[in-house]
């Protein structure tokens, strides 16, 4: 007589580390479902994957030494049934010493969305164009150095604008080649050969306000531009975060995002 074991994806977690969205490679990993321990497969560096939990919502708590543990709400019809796969960012602990000392920055802002940035020494390409043709979205890219390549995970990337003061952002579904990837959606705006592309850094922020984002201690300065958004209006933030360690005004120095008027988008085009 024959066994047959049949098991179903159910979710496929991966853990990011806020501060350089890079797969966390520590191996002391713990995972909890509605309280309850829960044993995942572990599936390349980072990737962790559920099978059998069926289709009702859970709160998941992940623990990861030199991480904070973090809480998610699994919402079971929001994940894509045929790859039900979630990116998690932890930030580190400030007992985490790999990649540098972490600092933060916190403090509260009524009405507190979200709060991100990124480090503008830090670009990991340059844009060249892009190029939509039905549900094709592709972006060809340029490398930092001649002959070189551009590498990119399926996860959400910062744009910057020429004058350098705020940043679009876009997915990557897919690398095609070493400088062209296809993404989930067009790019909101228009971008210039040679934007720079970068890494984000995610913060949390609160229910009441509270933010918090943490980042590593490895150079003299730490040139950010900060991208936050309270109540319906949304902001960027130029910040030498090396030298705003700890609590700070979000709004001191922010410049609201201008949304254009038919009349002024007929004008620009």
């Amino acid at each position: 007589m024959t066994t047959v074991i049949t098991a179903k994806l159910s979710l496929a977690v991966r853990l990011l580390d806020t501060t350089n969205g890079k797969e966390i490679s520590e191996p002391t990993v713990r995972f909890a479902i509605d309280g309850k321990q829960a044993a995942p497969l572990k599936k390349g560096e980072g990737v962790y994957v559920f099978v059998n939990l069926g289709r009702e919502d859970f709160l998941m708590n992940i623990s990861v030494r030199g991480y904070d543990d973090t809480d998610v709400n699994v919402i079971c019809e929001k994940l894509d049934p045929k790859l039900p796969m979630m990116d998690i960012f932890l930030m580190p602990s400030e007992k985490n010493r790999q990649g540098g000392e972490v600092l933060k920055i916190y403090g509260t802002l009524s009405e507190l969305e979200y709060i991100e940035a990124i480090c503008t020494d830090r670009p990991i390409g340059l844009f060249h164009s892009a190029v939509s043709k039905k549900e094709e979205h592709r972006m060809n890219l340029l490398p930092l150095t001649a002959g070189g390549g551009v590498i990119l995970d399926n996860i959400r990337y910062a744009l910057m604008d020429e004058a350098g003061e705020r940043y679009d952002y876009f997915t990557v579904k897919e690398q095609i080649t070493s400088l062209a990837v296809l993404l989930t959606e067009p790019i909101a705006h228009e971008h210039k050969l040679n934007d720079k592309i970068f890494r984000i850094i995610y913060g949390r922020a609160g229910p009441d306000g509270s933010f918090i984002l943490k980042f590593r201690d490895d150079a003299s300065t730490l040139p950010h531009i900060l991208h936050f958004k309270a109540g319906d209006k949304e902001y960027f933030r130029a910040s030498d975060l090396h030298l705003e360690a700890g609590e700070i005004d979000l709004m001191e120095g922010a410049k609201e995002v201008e949304t254009l008027t038919g009349k002024e988008e007929e004008q620009d085009e």
